[in-house]
């Protein structure tokens, strides 16, 4: 009886962390298609007006606008990582100031994961795997930041 517990507790030791890998890749995944469709759907308001919409908004607040462009779609729930999208402008981040950004910020009661391992993660998939470069980074309040242009 004993031995049975014993190999039941090895297989459960063993699994353990490749659940954890499959979430911490099931939430980066989610992360990388929302912010693929929030880019397409800002990129092609962009496109037929000629500038960006207007940012600013508060985190998970719909963007002016953008009804007819984001939809249905995750923006105003929680993101897969905690905090809440938001849409900036001309926003200062880490010592430039960029034309169009997507943030997730965090929110009472709703943070940011500050799991580095899953935001190197994101930015490994979608950028350039350096949480201080590229067009995934962390910005003010450590947020992270993705951008649209720069």
């Amino acid at each position: 009886m004993s031995v049975v517990v014993l190999i039941i507790g090895i297989l459960a030791a063993a699994s353990v962390p490749a659940l954890k890998k499959n979430a911490q890749n099931a939430r980066s995944s989610a992360v990388m298609n929302d912010l693929r469709v929030f880019s397409g759907a800002f990129q092609a308001y962009a496109q037929e007006h000629g500038d960006w919409p207007p940012g600013g908004g508060d985190p998970g607040a719909f963007p002016p606008g953008m009804d007819g462009y984001l939809g249905p779609t995750n923006w105003s729930r929680t993101s897969p990582i905690g905090g809440n999208y938001q849409f900036a402008t001309q926003s200062p981040q880490a010592g430039g100031r960029y034309a169009a950004v997507i943030i997730i910020s965090s929110t009472p009661g709703n943070p940011v994961s500050p799991d580095y391992n899953q935001l190197s993660d994101i930015d490994t998939k979608l950028d350039d795997g350096n949480l201080t470069s590229g067009n995934f980074f962390l910005g003010y309040r450590n947020y992270p930041v993705f951008v649209l242009e720069h």
